[in-house]
């Protein structure tokens, strides 16, 4: 029963290849066929072995076949790729791409050549070597602690799915440590290898090929709610992308008003416009009522998130002295203020608070539309204890 189930392992081990130009040795035939023969071989010797590195194997193998043999070597231990002259080794050293694996075979039997002729000139083209990159502002995830990181985050993610042997990754990994360099603060660039065998990142957030690139929008995060990335893969596009990919999907901030300080960050701060909605007191509209005046008017502002808008809802005689500024105590409830401090400018919204009055007010004030009026400075907000 043992030499069945161990013969059923070594079937296994060595199917990889079959049907393609890859030729698979058993250990006793390796030594036999490539060790102790004056022949030339490449030959992958591997324990686990990816998709895609395999499919780079196949693709050399067929653009080698007739010149130089290719081979597959199921060892049980680490995966590398050798070149064979003599049955001396020598290790390859490049990325799993099909064409460096072949320049490199075509390298060694030239140098083989030129030795027997006793001299080896300097290759054509050589490589110098790579510049060191600084990768100290990426953030390094593991199937681990991804989802825990990223979902329980109220941050932006810009996410690596990458291979430590795919040639495009390492070609991308400059670009990526500057464009984590330039989003600190803003957005988290992070990466995560998702070529170990069962990486649940890879089936989960559906890795097809390295690298693939995943936009989190920041706020509160839903289990597999992402952008795919698929544009070109240099700094430019991809801090373009980020940026605008963030301003698309930022979360929208509609807070009850509670103190200064809230109002200072988020309004006094702002670049934009800020809207308050004041709505009638708990004594005069229960909780349902005012559930419902909330919920229409955040499904109404939802569209325009994206807009350089922070909105703030107060009940009646909360804010008494910044209604009274504004003349908004007379107003009616719901009712609909929307402030400028840059520009110290304001606007109130005349009709009732339906979902299209909101929407044509707010777009109006975004266009220029809209009557507005000049203030000076803000009275101080009160502090609201719930």
């Amino acid at each position: 029963m043992k030499a069945i189930f161990f013969a059923l392992l070594i079937a296994l081990s060595i199917a990889n290849f079959s049907g393609t130009d890859v030729h698979e040795f058993t250990q006793d035939d390796f030594k036999a066929k490539v060790q102790d023969q004056k022949t030339f071989w490449v030959i992958v010797e591997y324990s686990q072995l990816s998709s895609e590195q395999r499919d780079q194997v196949v693709s050399a193998a067929e653009a080698l076949k007739g010149m130089i043999n290719v081979g597959a070597l199921s060892n049980g231990a680490s995966t590398t790729l050798r070149v064979y002259s003599n049955g001396q080794a020598i290790e390859y050293p490049g990325e799993w791409e099909a064409q460096e694996i072949v320049n490199f075979a075509f390298d060694q039997i030239r140098d083989f050549a030129f030795k027997r002729v006793g001299k080896v000139p300097k290759k054509q083209g050589e490589k110098t070597p790579e510049p060191q990159i600084d990768e100290s502002d990426v953030i390094v995830l593991t199937d681990d602690n991804l989802d825990e990181t990223i979902l329980n985050s109220k941050d932006a993610w810009f996410v690596e799915f990458y291979a430590p042997w795919c040639g495009h990754c390492k070609k991308l990994a400059p670009e990526w440590a500057k464009l984590a360099t330039s989003l600190k603060g803003e957005i988290k660039v992070a990466k995560i290898d998702a070529s170990v065998e069962g990486s649940k990142s890879k089936t989960k957030y559906k890795v097809e090929g390295f690298p693939t690139i995943r936009f989190f929008g920041a706020g509160e995060k839903v289990d597999g709610d992402y952008e795919s990335f698929d544009g070109a893969r240099d700094y430019n596009t991809l801090l373009n992308y980020a940026r605008e990919t963030n301003r698309k999907l930022k979360p929208l901030f509609f807070e009850q008003l509670v103190n200064q300080q809230q109002f200072t960050d988020n309004c006094l701060k702002s670049t934009g416009i800020c809207v308050l909605l004041f709505v009638p007191h708990i004594y005069d509209c229960d909780q349902e009522c005012r559930d419902g005046y909330l919920n229409t008017y955040k499904e109404s502002v939802k569209p325009l998130k994206s807009k350089p808008l922070v909105h703030f809802w107060s009940q009646a005689g909360d804010q008494y002295e910044l209604e009274e500024q504004f003349g908004m105590s007379g107003a009616g409830y719901p009712s609909v203020l929307a402030l400028s401090p840059k520009k110290q400018l304001f606007s109130k919204m005349r009709g009732s608070v339906t979902s299209a009055n909101v929407d044509r007010f707010l777009n109006n004030l975004l266009n220029g539309k809209e009557q507005v009026s000049r203030f000076g400075s803000v009275v101080p907000i009160e502090e609201v204890k719930n």
